[in-house]
């Protein structure tokens, strides 16, 4: 019955309550400075809404519910390449 914020890095798996917000954390470290990009189920996720790409590359999702339910995955790019990891959410139970 917890509800309180939730954060992973990426490459864990978590369930999580409705109505929680929950951060994925995307470590990166390269030259220059890689960019982050993140995607739910294989579409990209812009900033804004219930979704918030933090300056340190994490991804933050508000209240959650069940549709947010998902694969999420950061891609880090830069000139030497790129380099991607996933996590699966999973919210259960009802939404308050």
């Amino acid at each position: 019955q917890d509800r309180s914020p939730v954060t992973l890095t990426i490459g864990d798996n978590i369930t999580a309550l409705t109505n929680t917000s929950i951060t994925i954390q995307c470590p990166t470290s390269g030259v220059p400075e890689p960019t982050v990009t993140w995607k739910k189920d294989g579409l990209e996720i812009f900033d804004g809404g219930k979704y918030a790409i933090l300056d340190d590359g994490s991804l933050l999702i508000r209240g959650t519910d069940k549709k947010d339910s998902a694969q999420y995955t950061c891609t880090a790019t830069n000139v030497a390449g790129k380099d991607s990891a996933s996590s699966t959410v999973e919210v259960v139970g009802e939404y308050v």
